[in-house]
């Protein structure tokens, strides 16, 4: 078991690449590096806590599908399937990438594994009583290769040895930079740290 979680020498299972090619072409070059990070340290959660982890690098590789899409067209999607939950995402569409993604990557991809497409719409937000690959997501997203931020390695570590532990732990720091540069904080993810909060004090 190690304790650092970074690029690595990583290839790439056969169900990966063939949306490697379609995920080039929506996403600008450091948007996939990005998701190729969060892949890899989803893969290496996965073997850590022992889930499954074709769903980790699909769930990793897919997250951003639709996060380069412009804010109006986010929002036009939203509407039109009834993904819009609260008027935070309608004051800042790209909140709705998640489930805007997960929309897309189902249709277009014919991606179907719920877990995974739990996954995708939640990695931004998160939620209470999410699934553990939603959790892992979640969590990789926030400490992949390539982010850097005050108690980013403290996260990797705690990622590492205790994913109940990491989850909330990386709510609290994604709600402290929102109120650190006044942003609105999604009530889904108040709902997460309350929930969680609980659950790792029973």
């Amino acid at each position: 078991m190690t304790n650092k979680i970074s690029g690595g020498d990583y290839q790439p299972c056969a169900k990966m690449r063939e949306y490697e090619i379609k995920i080039r072409e929506r996403l600008t070059e450091k948007r996939y590096e990005h998701v190729c990070a969060v892949r890899h340290c989803a893969a290496e959660l996965a073997k850590i806590h022992g889930l499954d982890r074709e769903n980790a690098e699909l769930a990793g590789l897919l997250h951003d599908y639709a996060r380069d899409m412009d804010p109006e067209q986010l929002l036009a999607i939203g509407r039109s399937r009834n993904l819009i939950t609260c008027k935070v995402e309608e004051q800042f569409p790209i909140l709705l990438h998640g489930p805007v993604g997960a929309a897309l990557v189902e249709e277009e991809l014919g991606v179907a594994e719920v877990q995974v497409l739990e996954a995708v719409a939640l990695h931004t937000v998160a939620g209470p009583a999410i699934g553990r690959l939603a959790q892992m997501i979640y969590i990789a997203d926030l400490i992949a290769a390539g982010r850097d931020f005050p108690g980013v390695d403290y996260l990797r570590s705690l990622a590492v040895t205790n994913l109940r532990q990491a989850l909330p732990a990386c709510i609290a720091s994604s709600i402290r930079c929102c109120l650190e540069r006044g942003r609105l904080i999604h009530p889904q993810t108040i709902e997460a740290w309350n929930y969680y909060s609980i659950e790792r004090k029973e």
